[in-house]
């Protein structure tokens, strides 16, 4: 019996080390923005201008793109979890690297090849050129654009603040686009992307703060291993006292657009706790308030859609 239960829980082990790596709430977390997206924002007012069918597959190809995005990061860190994180790195240890350069292949495959049917069935090319360059950034994030200055983190943040205009690639991909980008809901989607890239870039920022010995070690030029610990911690504190600008303002214009609603504070009060566990210097819990601060923006647009 002993023997027969060895190999299942080695086979549990390595499957729920494969779904790990995917980042799995991150990847729904996409899923869920996407769909919050649109139904705040497009279906209410305007018709959208993909199928509900074409919709769900773009949804699948950028949570596809994401969750390969992951794994090859990982594929890429060896060295650097084995230094930053050496109890939680699955890579190397639980799954070998070899089958975690399949799994990336299979998603991003995956995802190529249906961003390849949709531009078919749009009887446009833009959703598998769009979906070719993200795969190129993601497949070349931690061996390239990481290692060099500020490179890594400005990937990330275009990344992120593309995903909204994904959201809507059968509006852009409409010759008559101009009314919905021109209106409240176009305006709000513009600034939530902007919003989404540039609090991506700070939250890359700490997090290469927080693995700056790993990353010094093996050779990654990060804005914290060149700047050093004390400047970057400065940088930080000066972007999120300037970030509290366009924050307060953002607020003010979705108070005044959507009737009053008080769930603005969703992404207000997270950030401001990301600022006061700045002033603590906790890093970690920096790193968890800014992901909350991205969550806020979703549950105000799940909010509208109520």
């Amino acid at each position: 019996m002993a023997n027969q239960s060895a190999p299942k829980s080695a086979a549990n082990a390595t499957l729920w080390a494969f779904i790990r790596i995917t980042r799995p709430w991150n990847v729904l977390i996409i899923g869920g923005s996407m769909w919050a997206i649109r139904c705040a924002l497009v279906a209410p007012q305007h018709e959208p201008a993909l199928s509900d069918f074409s919709f769900w597959i773009s949804t699948c190809i950028m949570m596809m793109l994401a969750a390969g995005g992951n794994v090859i990061n990982d594929y890429f860190d060896v060295q650097e979890d084995a230094i930053n994180k050496p109890k939680r790195a699955l890579v190397g240890r639980v799954i070998s690297r070899r089958k975690t350069l399949f799994f990336h292949h299979f998603l991003t495959g995956m995802a190529v090849a249906m961003s390849a049917i949709m531009s078919w069935d749009e009887r446009s090319v833009w959703p598998f050129l769009w979906t070719l360059v993200m795969a190129t950034l993601l497949w070349g994030y931690s061996p390239w654009f990481k290692r060099r200055f500020l490179r890594g983190n400005v990937v990330i943040a275009v990344l992120v603040g593309q995903l909204p205009f994904w959201t809507v690639i059968g509006e852009i991909m409409d010759a008559d686009f101009h009314p919905f980008f021109s209106s409240n809901d176009g305006i709000t989607l513009m600034i939530y992307a902007a919003l989404s890239a540039v609090l991506t870039f700070l939250r890359e920022v700490t997090k290469d703060l927080q693995d700056r010995e790993g990353d010094a070690l093996t050779g990654f030029d990060t804005l914290a291993v060149r700047w050093g610990a004390e400047r970057t911690w400065r940088l930080l504190d000066w972007t999120h006292g300037i970030f509290w600008a366009p924050l307060v303002a953002t607020s003010f214009f979705a108070y005044h657009t959507f009737e009053g609603r008080w769930v603005v504070l969703c992404f207000l009060l997270p950030f401001a706790g990301t600022h006061i566990q700045l002033i603590r210097r906790r890093l970690i819990s920096i790193s968890a308030w800014q992901k909350l601060t991205l969550s806020g923006g979703i549950v105000f647009l799940l909010d509208l859609c109520l």
